[in-house]
């Protein structure tokens, strides 16, 4: 019988990124082509740490080392109520979600505007604060942050709670006027996120959970810690925004005792401002439908995650360790494993289109995307990444953390920032983590524009193009894998469809589970309407 020459073709590029067959040519109906020594799928491969690009299914989702979780359904739900709640916010109407409701990220368009370390809003038309802004790519220093609350000083809890939104001191007006404040950079999707090692753009989030703030075991963190969980930068982020006076609350608000985010919510019906479909894939049992809200109280929630050591006082003076663990299980169910890309690496060799194919060959070979986006997570900053090649990269700097000159060095300094404590973000004192960002996964990418820590870019086709020149800024600290390609308009026109086809999970697109939530008012955005499991449409 005559093998279809496709067929082989397919094969081929299959084995190719697989790391297991190259010499012969790599990908779609195109001659292999490489810069340097060694073929695409060996330096894929080889970056990788001899593993290449695989499935994502075929990755362990990092486990939480510790913690006081008993009844992982039950933390799953408990953290998904959290997350979505809009009662969290000092405003009544800011949930962690707000700033990840598209694809895990941000889409909104006004009033995104930060104006960088000049003060002078000017990107993409903007002449000041609160306006509509369409992404475009990067001129200023400017950045397309995310929406928060307007600035104020936290007074109390509201005693009545119908009540939603927290006793304030207005703030003076400042950079944003009355407004709402704007963050300094995108916020990035949490779906895929419980891959790295440590999260946020400049990696404070530690992989450490101490049990009150994103710190760690670090010497940025100033409180009495709860626990140490190994494996946890998620539930380490999870309490950042939460009390943070831009992002979601008046500057002041603790977490934990008396007149707390705790007592709060505790007070309060879990999502009684929203609805819950009962085909929602975690929470549908407890919906309250047609009403809003669920039937059961945070409370019972709390001790069905966490056992009864959870109740009383334990519930109000050790909330915060409840939350992160609690999101972050909600978080870890969020994994893209259903992308073109994964159903051929596992062996569909018509998930990908010839030309997505050739894609494929450029983003492992000529483009040299797998040196930093490697692996099965397409990231160097994952826990399985850092265990196979250290914490260290090859010019010195902290692995999973680039600096790539998208703009100046000195206008945000990234891993080699500081926090609270003076301490250091980075794991060592290299001025390559000077600028230095982290490697960001790549499934899903066609859902979140802006592209990089700053909104800078905003096409898949303009962040193409800016690797193929080499970057923007020639700045000292700049990656040495950053360098001109040499890209055709037809190889850019290829991996630009791979990025954009090949790897979004129809599933994120749709809403479906695990990606259906409850509803959400987003403030200077459109409502979004509860999903349930089946979400907005159908997948292949």
């Amino acid at each position: 019988m005559k093998t279809n020459d496709a067929t082989l073709i397919a094969a081929g590029a299959l084995l190719c990124a697989l790391g297991a067959w190259c010499d012969a040519g790599c990908g779609g109906d195109i001659e292999h082509e490489s810069l340097g020594t060694g073929s695409a799928a060996e330096r894929g491969s080889g970056e990788s740490g001899g593993a290449g690009l695989r499935a994502l299914a075929t990755v362990a989702v990092p486990a939480p080392a510790g913690g006081q979780i008993v009844d992982r359904a039950a933390a799953i739900a408990l953290g998904k109520a959290l997350f979505w709640d809009q009662q969290a916010g000092g405003d009544g109407m800011t949930a962690c979600a707000t700033c990840h409701a598209t694809a895990g990220a941000d889409s909104r368009q006004f009033n995104i505007v930060n104006p960088g370390p000049n003060g002078i809003f000017e990107a993409c038309g903007t002449t000041g604060a609160s306006q509509y802004t369409t992404p475009c790519d990067g001129t200023s220093d400017d950045r397309l942050g995310s929406q928060g609350v307007v600035a104020g000083t936290f007074e109390s809890i509201a005693s009545d709670p119908s009540s939603a939104a927290d006793v304030c001191t207005p703030g003076a007006p400042g950079t944003f006027g009355t407004g709402r404040q704007v963050t300094g950079r995108q916020a990035p999707s949490v779906i895929a996120a419980v891959y790295y090692r440590d999260v946020f753009w400049d990696g404070r989030a530690d992989h450490t959970f101490n049990g009150v703030d994103p710190f760690g075991a670090t010497a940025n963190a100033l409180q009495t810690p709860m626990n140490s969980m190994g494996n946890s930068a998620l539930a380490s982020q999870a309490t950042g925004p939460a009390n943070n006076g831009v992002e979601m609350a008046c500057a002041g608000r603790p977490f934990n005792g008396p007149n707390s985010l705790a007592q709060k919510l505790l007070a309060r019906q879990p999502l009684q401002l929203q609805s819950v479909s009962v085909t929602d894939s975690v929470l549908g049992g407890l919906s309250a439908a047609p009403n809003k809200g669920l039937t059961t109280s945070y409370g019972a929630l709390l001790v069905k995650a966490f056992g009864p050591d959870a109740s009383g006082s334990a519930a109000l003076y050790k909330f915060s360790t409840y939350w992160g663990q609690a999101i972050q299980a909600y978080e870890s169910t969020l994994i893209p494993n259903d992308t073109p890309l994964d159903r051929y690496l596992g062996g569909n060799l018509s998930a990908l289109t010839p030309n997505q194919q050739r894609g494929l060959d450029r983003f492992t070979g000529k483009a040299g995307c797998t040196s930093c986006h490697a692996g099965a997570e397409l990231s160097d900053a994952t826990v399985s990444f850092a265990a196979l090649r250290g914490l260290v990269n090859e010019d010195g700097g902290d692995q999973g953390f680039h600096n790539v000159g998208v703009r100046p060095t000195a206008e945000d300094l990234g891993r080699a920032g500081t926090g609270p404590g003076n301490a250091p973000f980075a794991v060592n004192g290299s001025t390559r983590n000077r600028g230095a960002f982290k490697t960001p996964q790549l499934r899903n990418v066609k859902l979140t524009a802006p592209y990089f820590h700053n909104g800078d870019k905003a096409t898949l086709t303009s962040v193409v193009n800016f690797y193929n020149n080499g970057g923007d800024f020639a700045n000292l600290e700049k990656a040495s894998r950053v360098k001109r390609l040499g890209l055709d308009s037809r190889d850019v026109a290829a991996l630009v469809d791979f990025l954009t086809n090949g790897l979004t999970d129809c599933r994120t697109e749709k809403e479906r589970a695990p990606f259906d939530h409850p509803s959400l008012a987003l403030p200077d955005g459109p409502t979004r309407p509860a999903v349930g499991a089946a979400g907005t449409g159908s997948c292949p």
